[in-house]
C-alpha cells in the first residue's frame, strides 16, 4: 500500500473532486460532504441528512450490517440536469465509530473529451461547469476533516490515484492499486508513470497533455490492464495546476457498469470550439 497523499492534497482531493463524496455516519446520516455532492443532491447534503433513502438506497442497514464495499448502485440525485447515477459504498472506522463512505458518479449523455464530432456541447462539460462554480452554500472542508478523508480513501471502493507533472502515479489507494492488479506488489505500479496501465496509449498520451491543460476528462470509458487482460472503467478526472504547471491529478476511476459499451475516443471534440 502506498502512503497517503498530503493532508493538503487530500483536502484538495475531497472539496474539488469531480464525483460526489460524502462521509456518513453508522445512522445514515451525512457528516461530510463535497462540492460536487452539493452540485448533485442539494439540501440533502447537508450534515446530519438521511442518504440512502434519499437516494433510493433502500436496504442500507442490510448492506451495514454486511459492511461489505457496493458498486455501481443506481441512485437518484436532486440535480435536474443529472437525476440519476451511480453510488458506490464502503464502510470503516474512524475513532472507534463506523461510517459509511460513498462516491456518487452523474451519468452525461456522452463524456468530456466527446468520441463524435458535430455532438455539441457535452453534458459531461455542463456537469464540471457546476462543480466549479462559485457557491455561498459550500464551506471547504477543513483540516479537521482529513481524518475522515483517509478513512475514505482506505474504505470506498472507487479508484483513486494522483498523477505528477511527469506522469509518474504519486498516490493511489487500495482499489485503485487492485483494479490494475497489483495489490501483491503495489510498487510496481505506484511510483510509475501511469501510461502502462492504459490499454490504448492513444488515450493516455491525450490525456497527459489535457492534464496539463486543466482541462477536465469526465464520464470517459477506457480500458485499463489487469496483467495483460482489459479492465473496462469510467473515468472522472480533474487536475490541480498552480502557475500553469500540473501539480497533481484528482483521477477517480470507477469499474463500468456497462463493460460491454463502445470504449470512448479522444480529441474529436476539439474541432467544434
Amino acid at each position: 500500500m502506498s502512503t497517503y497523499p498530503s493532508s493538503e492534497q487530500l483536502l484538495d482531493l475531497f472539496n474539488w473532486a469531480s464525483p460526489g463524496m460524502l462521509v456518513t455516519d453508522a445512522d445514515g446520516a451525512v457528516v461530510l460532504a463535497n462540492k460536487a455532492a452539493t452540485e448533485l443532491l442539494g439540501d440533502t447534503a447537508a450534515a446530519g441528512t438521511p442518504l440512502a433513502a434519499a437516494l433510493g438506497v433502500d436496504d442500507y442497514d442490510a448492506l451495514l450490517a454486511a459492511g461489505t464495499p457496493v458498486e455501481n448502485r443506481e441512485a437518484r440525485f436532486a440535480n435536474p440536469d443529472f437525476a440519476s447515477g451511480y453510488a458506490n459504498i464502503g464502510f470503516g472506522e474512524v475513532d472507534g465509530r463506523t461510517y459509511g463512505f460513498w462516491a456518487l458518479r452523474p451519468v452525461t449523455t456522452h463524456p468530456t473529451p466527446s468520441p463524435t464530432p458535430g455532438e455539441g456541447p457535452s453534458t459531461a462539460q455542463v456537469w464540471i461547469n457546476q462543480v466549479d462554480r462559485s457557491s455561498d452554500s459550500y464551506a471547504p472542508v477543513d483540516a479537521e476533516a482529513v481524518r475522515f478523508i483517509r478513512a475514505y480513501y482506505d474504505h470506498c471502493p472507487v479508484a483513486i490515484h494522483l498523477i505528477e507533472e511527469d506522469g509518474t502515479v504519486a498516490h493511489a489507494n487500495w482499489k485503485d492499486i487492485s483494479i490494475v492488479g497489483a495489490s501483491a506488489q503495489p510498487d510496481a505500479y505506484v511510483g510509475h508513470h501511469i501510461r502502462r496501465i492504459y490499454a490504448d496509449q492513444d488515450v493516455v498520451e491525450d490525456f497527459l497533455g489535457r492534464w496539463g491543460e486543466d482541462a477536465p476528462i469526465i464520464d470517459f470509458r477506457a480500458d485499463f490492464l489487469n496483467n495483460g487482460e482489459r479492465v473496462p472503467v469510467v473515468i472522472f478526472s480533474t487536475a490541480k495546476v498552480e502557475d500553469d504547471r500540473l501539480k497533481n491529478t484528482r483521477c477517480f476511476v470507477f469499474a463500468d457498469s456497462h463493460p460491454h459499451r463502445e470504449r470512448d475516443k479522444v480529441r474529436a471534440l476539439d474541432l467544434n470550439f
